[in-house]
C-alpha cells in the first residue's frame, strides 16, 4: 500500500481527524440544517403567532402556543381524559420527588457546615485568632429532624445590635438582682422606687429579644460583648449595692 510523503497511508484519515465516540460534528445529518421559513409565508405567520405573548405568570411570559396546550389540557382534563390525568399525576410525582432531593441535598449540606464553622471557630479562639466573619453564627443554626431553624442574626448590623441588647440586659438583670436584695434587707420607700425603675426597664429590654432567642447564650463572634459586659457586671457588683461575696 502506498504512503504519503508523511508516513500515512491512503484511506487512513490522521489521528487529530478522526471522529471521537459519542462526538457530533453534524447534528441535522444527511438533511442538513433546517431552513428557515421565508417571510410571509403561511409557516412564518404560524411560527411568529406561536411565539407572541399573550400573558405573564409566575415563571415568566407566556405565548400563545403554551396557552392553547394549558387549555386544551385543562378541557381534557375536565371532560375526564385518563391519559391526562395520568399525565398530572405522574408530574406531580416527579415534582414532590424533585423537592424532596433538593431538602434533603440542602438539609446535609447545612449540617456539614455548620460542623465544620463549629470546628473552626474552636480552632480559631483556641489559637487567639479573630473569630471567623461568618453569618448566621453556626451555634444559631438548630438542626431538628429534617427542620432547620436560624435562631440568631442573620447580617452585620443585626449582629452587632444583638449583642449590645444582650450586653444590656446582662447589666440590668444584675443591677435588678442587686435592688431586689437591697429591697429585701432595707424595704424602703425609695429602694422601692427604684426597684420599680429598673423591673420596667429590663420588661423594655425583654421585649426587643426575638422570639426563640438566647439572650443569656455566651458565644464568640467579632462583635462579642461578653468579656466587657462581664467586666462591668463585676463593677457593679463593687459598687457596694450588695457585698460581693454573695453569689447569685
Amino acid at each position: 500500500m502506498s504512503k504519503f510523503p508523511d508516513g500515512r497511508r491512503h484511506n487512513r484519515p490522521p489521528e487529530h481527524g478522526k471522529i471521537l465516540p459519542g462526538e457530533v460534528r453534524n447534528p441535522f445529518g444527511r438533511r442538513g440544517r433546517p431552513r428557515d421559513p421565508a417571510p410571509n409565508s403561511i409557516d412564518f405567520i404560524y411560527l411568529k403567532e406561536a411565539a407572541r405573548v399573550v400573558s405573564r405568570d409566575e415563571d415568566g411570559p407566556v405565548s400563545a402556543a403554551r396557552r392553547l396546550v394549558q387549555e386544551e389540557f385543562l378541557d381534557a382534563l375536565l371532560k375526564g381524559d385518563q391519559t391526562a390525568r395520568s399525565r398530572v399525576l405522574e408530574q406531580l410525582s416527579h415534582s414532590s420527588d424533585r423537592v424532596e432531593q433538593q431538602r434533603d441535598e440542602i438539609h446535609s449540606w447545612v449540617v456539614a457546615r455548620k460542623a465544620q464553622l463549629e470546628d473552626e471557630f474552636h480552632l480559631a479562639r483556641k489559637c487567639g485568632r479573630p473569630p471567623p466573619d461568618v453569618l448566621p453564627h453556626p451555634f444559631h443554626v438548630r438542626i431538628g429532624g429534617d427542620r432547620i431553624v436560624i435562631l440568631g442574626p442573620e447580617s452585620r448590623a443585626a449582629r452587632e445590635a444583638w449583642e449590645m441588647l444582650k450586653a444590656l440586659i446582662t447589666a440590668t438583670a444584675c443591677i435588678h438582682d442587686l435592688a431586689r436584695r437591697e429591697y429585701r434587707q432595707n424595704p424602703s420607700q425609695d429602694v422601692l422606687k427604684y426597684l420599680k425603675a429598673v423591673e420596667a426597664e429590663r420588661r423594655q429590654l425583654m421585649r426587643m429579644v426575638p422570639a426563640g432567642w438566647n439572650w443569656r447564650e455566651e458565644i464568640w463572634c467579632l462583635d462579642s460583648r461578653l468579656e466587657a459586659t462581664r467586666e462591668i457586671v463585676n463593677d457593679i457588683r463593687r459598687m457596694g449595692y450588695v457585698d460581693p461575696s454573695v453569689e447569685d
